[in-house]
Order: C-alpha cells, then structure tokens, then sequence
C-alpha cells in the first residue's frame, strides 16, 4: 500500500529474469489512489507466491550491495 510505479517497476522487472515466470507486469488503476497490482504467471512448476518472495529476496540483496559499495566508496 502507498507505493507507486517505481515498486510496480521493480518487481516486475526482476521476476521477468526469474527462470520458472512466463509472464511478469504490474498495473495502477488510479495512480493518485490506487497501489500497483503485481500479475506473475509462472511455467507450473513454481508457485507465484513463492517466485514473488524470492524476487523480493533478490531486490534486497541487490539493495543492500549497493549501499555498502556506496558506503565504501565513500570512505576511501
């Protein structure tokens, strides 16, 4: 809830590099009341939910590498 197109975006785009989902989108209603619907198809032999968790999984990682690339770019 209260996110917008970045989130969506993200999401989205990640698990279209997922190698068990066939189909990966997102989509807004009303973007000034609406928070993204994630849409993940999968090939059957993964759940879609289990696919969301560790695409978000994977989103976190990557996250947190940069900030800590960030961080040691910063202190040298």
């Amino acid at each position: 809830m209260g996110e917008d197109h970045t989130l969506g975006n993200l999401i989205s785009k990640y698990a279209l590099n997922h190698p068990n989902v066939k189909i990966a989108a997102y989509s807004i209603d009303h973007p000034l009341t609406e928070s993204p619907k994630v849409v993940i198809v999968t090939d059957g032999s993964k759940n879609p939910l289990e696919v969301l968790k560790e695409v978000i999984k994977e989103v976190n990682d990557t996250a947190e590498k940069l900030l800590k690339l960030s961080e040691d770019l910063r202190s040298k």
